[in-house]
């Protein structure tokens, strides 16, 4: 099943292909696999028909100061989503020599040196869920097409580099909520661990920008993430030039931080945002852990507990009266066991964090309460992907990963990147 390419004077070409009696031998599978390879064949001649479109045949061009001219067309093989292709394209020099221009390949919007758009695509969201060897059996598999993993996961980085350039960030994502709807943008961050190549464990930081309506509602979500540095400035960076062009897109929108109350990153919340909302379900962590040293026996342990808790999340001052009862009874109690220890504890957790658990005016107020996005957003975006069996990356490999996937992670991202790659480049 060849294709056959039939031009008309107007300057249309029709590809067929024609399916003989006998394809397939009775096999609906064979006939399909047959069908599959020929679709293919009028893919990868329909490119060799298309590709040489954004060749521009001019004998020279200027560019910042330098004229440059052609060497005349050089063959290249181009990788498509249906094959490989060969194509002859114009390849530009200055007189001094050295480095060579292809504007072809610019124009075209040619990704890693020889990958088409589509492919780039394709393979960059593969390569976001699965490792390289995974996508390089799917593609064989369910697409009739044989690529190494080394070439999987250089298009993938090459998709990702290009992603996270700053005037990429900066142009290329739009918020899709309207103003109207949004009243509430809350930021949270977190870190979680992979295992890195001769580093053992390290940190990778996930940030998270959620989107809420009126009643509370969670309308979209936007998500970072950076591989183990020192100092998270990177991370730090990129999450704050996100925040402020959200304030600055939503700005009649209330600005809370969410976090679990580790103390690393709370002056920087707050320097940001009006709202600084302590997780519940961390809260009602410390009064799980301080229940045996405040009653004895199970069922007056779980009775103060359920009080406690509903308590916190529904009555104003609880928090504060909380504190002081958590206090009262660390401060009088004696020995260094595990419930004495657990006590003292959420009284300090408490005191410390009394300020940041106004749970009954946050629900009056539709605002969340718990960082489960973030927690979630850890484990989706990170060990999903960096912590299955065997796995060890370089910084520079998980970095790549981390970008993808929070790309597509977040509402729209992905499409909204590939829409700006089109129209201006990559």
């Amino acid at each position: 099943m060849e294709p056959v390419i039939s031009r008309q004077p107007d300057g249309t070409v029709t590809i067929s292909i024609t399916l003989a009696a006998g394809t397939g031998g009775g096999s609906l599978l064979k006939l399909e696999e047959q069908i599959q390879q020929a679709v293919n064949a009028v893919g990868r001649t329909a490119m060799r028909e298309v590709l040489p479109r954004f060749d521009d045949a001019v004998p020279r061009f200027v560019r910042e100061g330098r004229t440059w001219t052609t060497k005349g067309k050089v063959s290249k093989i181009y990788e498509t989503a249906w094959g490989e292709v060969m194509v002859e394209r114009h390849v530009y020099q200055t007189s001094a020599g050295g480095a060579t221009l292809c504007p072809f390949e610019t124009k075209a919007r040619i990704l890693g040196g020889t990958a088409t758009p589509l492919l780039a695509r394709s393979l960059a969201h593969k390569y976001g869920n699965h490792n390289a060897r995974a996508v390089v059996r799917d593609l064989e598999e369910n697409h009739g097409r044989k690529l190494a993993p080394s070439y999987v996961a250089d298009i993938a980085r090459a998709v990702a580099d290009a992603a996270s350039e700053p005037i990429v960030e900066q142009r290329a994502h739009a918020p899709q909520s309207p103003r109207k709807n949004v009243h509430t943008l809350v930021l949270g961050l977190d870190g979680t661990c992979a295992l890195f190549c001769k580093e053992g464990f390290k940190s990778c930081m996930v940030g998270t920008i959620a989107l809420y309506d009126a009643e509370g509602e969670r309308l979209e979500t936007i998500y970072l993430a950076e591989a183990p540095e020192a100092g998270k400035a990177t991370f730090l960076a990129r999450l704050d030039a996100e925040w402020q062009r959200l304030t600055a897109h939503y700005p009649k929108a209330r600005r809370a931080g969410l976090s679990d109350g580790a103390r690393d990153y709370e002056p920087w919340l707050a320097a940001r945002t009006t709202w600084q909302i302590l997780d519940f379900y961390h809260a009602s962590g410390y009064l799980a852990g301080a229940a045996p040293g405040m009653e004895r026996g199970k069922a007056r342990r779980a009775a103060w507990l359920e009080a406690a808790c509903h308590a916190l999340k529904h009555d104003r001052g609880a928090a504060q009266r909380l504190a002081v009862e958590l206090s009262t009874r660390a401060e009088a109690a004696s020995g260094s066991g595990q419930s004495v220890k657990a006590l003292q504890a959420a009284a300090t957790y408490f005191t410390h964090n009394v300020a940041r658990m106004n749970y009954s005016v946050c629900a009056a107020m539709a605002m969340p309460i718990g960082s489960g996005v973030t927690e979630a957003a850890c484990k989706t975006l990170v060990k999903a992907r960096l912590c299955s069996s065997g796995m060890q990356w370089t910084r520079e490999g998980a970095q790549s990963v981390l970008t993808l996937r929070a790309l597509l992670l977040s509402s729209s991202r992905w499409t909204s990147l590939w829409k700006h790659f089109d129209q201006h480049g990559i």
